[in-house]
């Protein structure tokens, strides 16, 4: 009988051992494949700025980035949500004929449906979920003004949408009047 305890008391061990390697295999792969931030901002040490203060200096032409995304569920109606896209021209030079894709799903969390974590996972960049989007049009931005645009999209169920990370945002360059 002795053997048979220690035997079940080895395999609940050996249980155990797996279990806590499995957990950690998967927050790894987790961690692993969360989307990146894209933009890296630091501060240029050329510039005669004070520690913690940005330098003031812009890029030659448009630099058009997201600045805000949010989003209303329900709005306009049910079974619908909205997506605030704010953007802002960050560059020295007026931007014109400026589209943004606007992915709500991309980069969002999913489940499997079972009672644990072990499920869950980021959407992959190249499931159609996270490709599904629109491209929005967005008025000429001079240096410094932003705009936001609405786009409204149907609603999946069980998925949230996420914050629109790693937009594509397309825009030239105002040509000189001659």
């Amino acid at each position: 009988m002795n053997w048979f305890i220690t035997a079940f008391w080895v395999f609940v061990g050996g249980m155990l051992l797996w279990q806590f390697h499995d957990y950690n295999r998967t927050v790894v792969q987790t961690d692993a494949a969360a989307p990146k931030q894209e933009h890296y901002f630091f501060y240029d040490t050329n510039v005669d700025t004070k520690p913690g203060e940005p330098s003031n200096t812009k890029v030659e032409g448009p630099d058009v980035e997201q600045v805000n995304y949010s989003t209303e569920n329900n709005v306009p109606s049910t079974g619908s949500f909205t997506a605030h896209v704010t953007l802002k021209n960050l560059g020295a030079a007026k931007a014109v004929d400026i589209q943004v894709m606007v992915r709500p799903y991309r980069g969002i969390m999913v489940q499997s449906g079972e009672m644990s974590d072990s499920g869950n996972k980021y959407l992959d960049d190249n499931d159609p979920l996270s490709q599904y989007g629109e491209w929005v049009n967005v008025p000429d931005l001079a240096p410094g003004e932003s705009a936001t645009v609405d786009t409204v999209f149907t609603s999946r169920p069980n998925v949230a949408p996420g914050d629109n990370p790693k937009p594509q945002i397309l825009f030239g360059t105002e040509k000189p009047k001659p």
